[in-house]
């Protein structure tokens, strides 16, 4: 069976350029390169049935996971490896169940790579260095949206997601402590706590910050 065109996407032009070259030189055909999320989305759209050999870190609002999701949901004809300086369960099912189909540590051996390829190519799911269509099976039912990866990843607890959900509305701190039967200066800390985790300053950067990362679905 002949491997679909390649693209790789990541945000290091050496990785990209270094990756490409030895790809080349087994025969497959690498008919894009993307240096971030969006590029990565517009080189699938152009060229549809490829294989997308994606860096999970991506930079920008759209990182790996971000375009994994959007592909799959607007149902693009591209089948995603994931690479990742992460090897984590967490990484991995979140990739996994965003619809990715397969995920490779970016410092895996070449064989492991090209065993990655040639297994998506005919419709495998690869993790690693080997197929694991049952672990697939089982994580795809699983519910690891971006939200909840980006909550672990902050290390948000469920008494600061709880209030920075309540953030996104116009209940005031004095408002926000009488809901959760807490006391204000109880919630300014958590508030406190959130806007260190997430790396903002005010309560509209949280705003954003959360709604981006889908700890939150919307503002009001």
């Amino acid at each position: 069976m002949k491997v679909p065109p390649l693209i790789i996407a990541d945000d290091h032009a050496v990785f990209r350029a270094g990756l490409r070259q030895v790809l080349e030189a087994k025969g497959y055909e690498v008919v894009a390169e993307a240096a971030d999320g969006v590029e990565a989305m517009e080189q699938t759209v152009t060229h549809p049935g490829c294989i997308l050999l994606l860096d999970i870190g991506m930079p920008g609002k759209v990182d790996g996971l971000e375009v994994t999701r959007k592909l799959t949901e607007r149902d693009i004809d591209v089948r995603i490896i994931v690479l990742s300086a992460r090897e984590d369960q967490d990484a991995l099912l979140t990739a996994m169940s965003a619809g990715a189909k397969g995920y490779i540590a970016k410092d895996a051996e070449m064989d492991q790579v090209v065993s990655a390829i040639e297994l998506v190519a005919k419709g495998g799911t690869a993790v690693g260095g080997g197929a694991v269509d049952s672990l697939a099976s089982g994580i795809h039912g699983l519910e690891y949206s971006p939200g909840e990866y980006a909550r672990r990843r902050c290390d948000l607890s469920e008494r600061e997601l709880q209030i920075l959900s309540l953030l996104a509305t116009p209940a005031s701190p004095a408002q926000i402590a009488s809901r959760l039967f807490l006391s204000k200066k109880t919630v300014e800390n958590h508030t406190s706590s959130i806007y260190k985790k997430l790396g903002v300053r005010s309560r509209q950067e949280a705003i954003v910050k959360a709604m981006s990362l889908h700890l939150i679905s919307s503002a009001g």
